[in-house]
């Protein structure tokens, strides 16, 4: 049998920066009016609310002299005005106002980023050559649901590429080693068949209750965002948003909410303290896997067991949202 290749290689020049629906900021914290920047995919970001409630997602600089549009950047209505020159860009991005001039720039143009705003996020689409979204991420139906908690949000930045992070979903025999479950889960159905991954898998639920036979469903919206539902001791779901900062460093948010009846609480107060300490066991084993992923390095062709799971699949449905440069 040959040997497979392990030449390691650093993440940030063997995985590109992908394409998909990824969380610019969350609804609650955009205000109608309010300007706010981030860096993500490799490029600066301006997210801003129309004076409407619309959220739009452009490229930061200025297509007139090269001004960071969320330094000092304000909306007039619906429009963002630089603060450099008071050249004014209407939410598909078109220079509709140069208020020393009676004529717009038709050239002077921003780059605009689909967006739409569901569970509780602002998502937008962002694509290397503006190509227009190919998947949906739909409504998540315990986000609306009067049973279910408001979120419990923790966030995290990691020198890593979103598809390293999002590997640890199918890769079933890191467990016992990174966080001592004794049994690995079992993947029973894996569906990679679109760009919406499915994962169904069978484990131990560890609660600090007791441990209880459980199920994982999780469906992988591209590489920006996840679904988790737990079942088995008391319904969860955890989304997950992986906002890729560079190549290889990422913001990794996750949201937590958990049915308020099911434990014999008396009360919705003591059914949120449940909900984080159960919540907070999750949560910790992305703290375990944080070390891993900042000291790996990325194996083009690795040397699996027979039991490790589908990796090689999951890279392979990973490589759809990959635009890769020809030299």
């Amino acid at each position: 049998m040959s040997a497979a290749s392990s030449n390691p290689s650093d993440s940030s020049r063997s995985i590109p920066i992908p394409f998909g629906w990824f969380r610019v900021a969350d609804s609650g914290d955009l205000n109608s009016g309010e300007v706010i920047t981030l860096r993500a995919c490799g490029r600066e970001l301006v997210v801003w609310r129309t004076d409407d409630g619309e959220a739009v997602c452009a490229d930061a600089f200025c297509p007139h002299l090269g001004a960071h549009l969320g330094m000092g950047g304000r909306v007039v209505g619906d429009s963002l005005v630089c603060p450099f020159h008071g050249w004014s860009f209407d939410t598909d991005g078109k220079n509709c106002d140069i208020p020393y001039s009676d004529r717009t720039n038709g050239r002077a143009r921003l780059l605009t980023h689909p967006v739409v705003e569901r569970n509780g996020f602002v998502l937008a689409w962002i694509h290397p050559q503006g190509l227009a979204p190919t998947f949906e991420v739909p409504e998540l139906p315990e986000v609306l649901d009067p049973e279910f908690l408001p979120y419990i949000v923790s966030s995290y930045i990691v020198n890593t590429s979103v598809q390293e992070m999002g590997e640890n979903a199918v890769d079933r025999c890191h467990f016992p080693s990174v966080h001592l479950n004794a049994v690995p889960p079992d993947i029973i159905e894996y569906d990679t068949t679109s760009e919406i991954a499915r994962i169904l898998s069978r484990l131990l639920l560890i609660t600090p209750y007791g441990d209880f036979p459980g199920e994982i469903e999780i469906h992988q919206y591209g590489p920006g965002f996840s679904a988790t539902r737990f079942r088995g001791f008391v319904d969860t779901l955890l989304v997950a948003t992986q906002t890729p900062i560079e190549a290889s460093l990422s913001e990794l948010r996750f949201y937590f909410t958990v049915r308020k009846t099911g434990y014999g609480e008396s009360s919705e107060e003591e059914a949120r303290a449940l909900a984080l300490i159960y919540t907070g066991h999750i949560d910790e084993q992305a703290r375990e896997d944080i070390p891993i992923w900042e000291n790996k390095a990325y194996i083009e062709s690795p040397a699996l067991s027979d039991v490790d799971g589908p990796i090689l699949e999951y890279r392979r449905w990973a490589k759809r949202f990959q635009v890769v440069k020809v030299k």
